[in-house]
């Protein structure tokens, strides 16, 4: 069992996460807005996560030429 609060990598402790706004992709395409956890020490990603507060994704016009 991993300690928590525990760096995987680096093994410094994690009190503070870097944030990033990333986007999802599925098969080339951008699915959804994401959030990506990483490490203040070392930048070792530790999690990542659909943002719960993203608003939809407009569609542009290329995707939509597509369907």
């Amino acid at each position: 069992m991993a300690i928590q609060g525990e760096c995987p990598k680096c093994g410094k402790r994690v009190l503070h996460v870097n944030v990033e706004i990333i986007v999802g992709m599925v098969d080339g395409d951008s699915k959804a807005r994401c959030l990506s956890h990483s490490c203040i020490h070392c930048h070792t990603v530790l999690g990542v996560q659909i943002d719960p507060r993203a608003k939809p994704r407009a569609r542009s016009s290329k995707t939509a030429a597509k369907a």
